[in-house]
């Protein structure tokens, strides 16, 4: 089950993943969301304990701090848009045993047809495969 987020939490996870690849100093953060030390510190600490992120100890500015570094990452889902699934009639239909199947529905293969495929060099498999 997903761990629960206050407010403070979601804002923090918002700012830090604007620095995905780096991380941010705790000091930072704290400046960031307008909050004091004491309450950045515990931020970064309930967002550790919950597996968002990790804190690395680091030196900067003259003195001993941690870094914030996200465990997650955001993801494109620009691929999906327009997949007929959410507004399928036969949503609640739609499964293995029934005769409403993804693997032989209509609307999908439709929706497929008109989505612009990768090119076969773009595909990580195929560039795999070239590299050998």
């Amino acid at each position: 089950m997903p761990a629960k987020l206050s407010k403070l939490e979601e804002r923090a996870l918002k700012v830090l993943m604007k620095y995905e690849k780096e991380g941010i100093l705790q000091s930072e953060l704290w400046h960031k969301l307008g909050v004091t030390s004491r309450e950045g510190s515990r931020i970064g600490i309930k967002l550790e304990k919950k597996g968002f992120v990790k804190r690395v100890k680091a030196f900067a500015n003259d003195r001993w701090t941690r870094r914030l570094v996200p465990l997650i990452s955001q993801m494109d889902i620009s691929s999906l848009d327009g997949v007929p699934c959410p507004s399928c009639a036969f949503e609640q239909l739609c499964g293995p045993k029934s005769e409403h199947h993804f693997n032989q529905c209509v609307l999908i293969e439709e929706w497929l047809l008109k989505t612009p495929q990768p090119e076969k060099s773009e595909h990580p498999l195929n560039q795999a495969a070239a590299d050998k």
